[in-house]
């Protein structure tokens, strides 16, 4: 099967969802290719449960809204949809957003729908073909079948700079990234009261940790913010293991959070009060995965970006969360910076440096370790997911300096 496109996105999640969004608007023949049997990527598959970086950090208790209309209006969608989507103050002035899962793959599979979007799911790439300076074609399994596909450009959403890699570029790469987290959905809870109840989980927690033999992650669990509606909750569980690119290949984060969850709802059922006749709904299909290895681009994002909020003459998004890093000891280190304060991202950290027609979003920015721990949250990967859409549809470097000038302006009249 051969595939011809104006544009491929690869990733589902929701960088690639913009991405292909905005090169779409553009009158551009796209294609999105997911590897899971389902769009949404962390945002829905993890279920992450809310959008980070969607806003400034403030005191004001008045949140301002960061990135493009694009962003704005998916947000709008969100709440009229679900009602209780809102912005809701978290800690230390940061604002986030709620949702439910299904509500957010019903609202990013409708828009893509409108778009014209052409999407494939169970569709993991197999293999890039180069030619000089250009991405040639892809190889894909789609549904089985093998499939080639042909485009000018190619969007690189996948979180693990999986383009880069198949086309032999080098990559941004640790030995170990941050620790990941298993969400998991508990009903029939009693306790409508967001804050009690977490404090209840915690010294039912720490009181079994030692007999049980438990890892100290597992006093992190704590409930999603925003999740607890009509009887239901997702729980967040960060796992103990360092998470390697060889770990991720042979499954091992996955492995066993399956019977930790069940091992801590017994626990949960039997210690604390709301949870006497609560049921474990949920193990969602895969554990979230913070941060993996990235493209390089023209430009790499540091650390000293973030924290003295650098602007950037060609930024195409706009960072406010700060830098927040997980360990496998249930640990998480902020470091923030000025309050109603953001910093640029340049289009560098979306445009390769190796091949001409290919580009990046989301998790897959040009970006040190600690610079990505802020830049990877959903509110900012929809910035960049809608800007390397807009990029790719511009090869020459004139094009691409046109649309930073376009892009740009959307960002200040937003």
């Amino acid at each position: 099967m051969t595939i011809d496109a104006d544009i491929v996105v690869i990733g589902g999640g929701a960088a690639g969802i913009a991405a292909a969004i905005s090169a779409a608007a553009e009158k551009k023949k796209v294609v999105l290719m997911e590897k899971n049997n389902s769009l949404g990527g962390d945002s829905v598959v993890v279920n992450v449960g809310t959008i980070c970086g969607a806003f400034y950090r403030t005191y004001s208790h008045t949140p301002k809204a960061v990135g493009y209309p694009f962003c704005k209006s998916l947000l709008t969608l969100l709440n009229q949809a679900d009602g209780t989507s809102f912005a809701r103050e978290h800690s230390e002035g940061l604002y986030i957003v709620s949702y439910e899962r299904t509500t957010l793959l019903s609202i990013y599979e409708l828009l893509l729908t409108q778009a014209g979007v052409k999407v494939f799911t169970n569709s993991p790439l197999e293999g890039v073909q180069v030619e000089g300076r250009k991405i040639k074609n892809l190889r894909a399994t789609s549904s089985g079948d093998l499939a080639t596909l042909k485009a000018d450009s190619v969007i690189d959403c996948s979180g693990n700079a999986i383009v880069s890699q198949l086309a032999g570029l080098a990559i941004h790469q640790e030995d170990s990234y941050q620790a990941a987290s298993q969400m998991f959905r508990i009903g029939g809870i009693s306790n409508q009261e967001e804050f009690g109840l977490n404090l209840a989980i915690k010294r039912a927690i720490l009181k079994r940790t030692g007999d049980m033999h438990w890892p100290k992650s597992y006093g992190a669990l704590s409930i999603v913010p925003g999740s607890l509606r009509n009887g239901k909750a997702d729980l967040k569980l960060t796992l103990p293991e360092a998470i390697t690119a060889e770990a991720i290949r042979n499954q091992r984060p996955f492995q066993e959070s399956a019977n930790r969850v069940k091992e801590i709802f017994s626990v949960l059922k039997s210690d604390v009060e709301s949870f006497r006749d609560a049921v474990l709904e949920m193990n969602f299909p895969q554990p979230g995965i913070r941060v993996m290895q990235r493209s390089i681009g023209k430009y790499t994002l540091t650390e000293e970006d973030v924290l003295t909020c650098k602007k950037s003459e060609t930024g195409i998004a706009i960072g406010t969360w700060p830098i927040e890093e997980w360990d496998t000891n249930g640990q998480v280190k902020m470091e923030y910076f000025e309050p109603d304060q953001g910093y640029s991202i340049p289009a560098g950290c979306a445009i390769s440096y190796g091949l001409d027609n290919l580009f990046f979003a989301g998790k897959n920015i040009s970006a040190t370790s600690r610079a990505i721990a802020s830049a990877r949250v959903i509110g900012t990967g929809l910035q960049t997911g809608f800007a390397a859409g807009k990029l790719a549809c511009g090869i020459s470097e004139r094009e691409q300096l046109q649309i930073v000038s376009s892009l740009r302006h959307e960002l200040e009249n937003f």
